[in-house]
């Protein structure tokens, strides 16, 4: 039997070490140095934040907590959806559920919500990129579009996680 609490080091290494699709595997792999690179630069945005509170003055110290409050809600909206794939496939694995395409479709949906978060981001950047890849014409297309197509696109990745995990409930042990 496995320890029910197995913490978030636990259930990566116990989702990478059950599931038998490398697919599954490499968005362990990828989705763990995401969320240390993401939890590194909240960290590095904190850090300035406190260090320089730039204009804010006693009068203003709502909106100085508000501004904290928004980086905390900024980290949970990135690492939840990224973590949650390993999160149900650990909890299936502990289970007894081992159908590896149910595993290939989480990480499917994993890397997913990863493409959408880096394309939604691009998206909702107001400035313009100077592009000189191969693929320039759809940076250039991507960069065109209105600003909500990015939040759009980023809460439908979040919805097909959604839909991905309802749907891959086929097998439920008594």
């Amino acid at each position: 039997m496995v320890d029910k609490k197995l913490g978030l080091a636990g259930t990566y290494k116990y989702a990478a070490k059950e599931s038998r699709s490398l697919v599954f595997k490499s968005y362990v792999l990828v989705s763990s140095v995401v969320g240390m690179f993401s939890f590194f630069l909240i960290a590095l945005t904190l850090i300035t934040w406190l260090a320089n509170p730039v204009g804010m003055a006693l009068i203003r110290g709502d909106l100085y907590f508000r501004e904290h409050v928004l980086l905390g809600v900024i980290l949970l909206a990135i690492v939840i959806p990224l973590f949650t794939p390993v999160f149900v496939v650990s909890r299936r694995h502990r289970r007894g559920i081992d159908i590896i395409q149910n595993d290939r479709l989480m990480a499917g949906a994993g890397y997913g919500f990863l493409v959408s978060l880096f394309v939604g981001l691009s998206i909702l950047d107001p400035n313009n990129h100077k592009l000189s890849w191969p693929l320039k014409q759809v940076g250039l297309w991507i960069d065109a579009l209105p600003g909500f197509y990015g939040a759009i696109l980023i809460i439908l990745s979040l919805f097909l996680i959604v839909v991905i995990e309802r749907k891959t409930r086929k097998f439920r042990p008594s």
